[in-house]
């Protein structure tokens, strides 16, 4: 964890790298990510209306950015659902954000 995430009340309650899994129909136990994760907003959406998100997210206390990522798997007895929050360094941000910038000027 980096200096500035230790001083921001919502990153000091993240780690570098979160997940969460559930496994519905079965007795697995099941894992979330932490309720902080609810307070980033959301500043590109790579893949709207779908159910398998990849979204860039941003802290609103210290401008933070954060990848976020779910998957699933349907199977016969229930589902498998997949959440993954990754903290980007700065570089990595703004390769994002280049992305998501050619996403919707083509669109």
């Amino acid at each position: 964890m980096n200096p500035e995430s230790v001083l921001c009340s919502i990153c000091s309650q993240l780690k570098d790298r979160e997940n969460g899994f559930q496994k519905y129909g079965s007795n697995y136990p099941d894992t979330y990510l932490p309720a902080a994760a609810n307070q980033l907003d959301i500043i590109i959406d790579f893949r709207p209306l779908s159910e398998r998100m990849i979204q860039l997210r941003r802290c609103p206390e210290c401008g933070r950015y954060y990848l976020y990522q779910t998957d699933y798997e349907y199977l016969t007895n229930g589902t498998e659902d997949e959440q993954e929050l990754i903290r980007l360094s700065d570089a990595e941000a703004e390769e994002y954000i280049r992305k998501g910038t050619e996403l919707f000027k083509s669109s």
